[in-house]
């Protein structure tokens, strides 16, 4: 299992939620599924936020998303920069049988995708 980063791109995280009119800001991968070849996906996540003319909303509980690997990939149109990357991990790489012991890290700064296939339960 390798360790995956999104390199910071060079745009204020306040700045891309300015530059967003409508969409919704999630955080904490809590679930995920990916096929055998990389290519399906499906997360979810705890929490998350509409985002409405540039400005957090309403909080969404339970927000997904779901998607061809290189669609999402390749709608990525923004990344915030430097200030707001973070470092995470988890303590085993979800493969195998038994299960496989090996930590793994994965880090980025908030991200902005465009079209991509969501559901959410609201929380209001």
């Amino acid at each position: 299992m390798t360790n995956i980063n999104l390199l910071p791109g060079n745009i204020p995280l306040e700045d891309l939620f300015a530059d967003t009119k409508e969409g919704i800001y999630m955080e904490t991968n809590r679930s995920w599924s990916i096929d055998d070849m990389r290519i399906n996906f499906q997360f979810g996540t705890e929490i998350a936020w509409e985002i409405k003319n540039g400005k957090k909303g309403n909080l969404i509980k339970n927000a997904t998303y779901t998607g061809n690997t290189l669609d999402f990939w390749n709608s990525c149109d923004a990344i915030s920069d430097k200030n707001s990357f973070r470092i995470w991990g988890t303590p085993n790489c979800g493969k195998g049988q038994p299960m496989q012991v090996m930590h793994t890290a994965q880090g980025c700064s908030p991200a902005r995708f465009k079209n991509i296939q969501i559901g959410a339960g609201y929380k209001k």
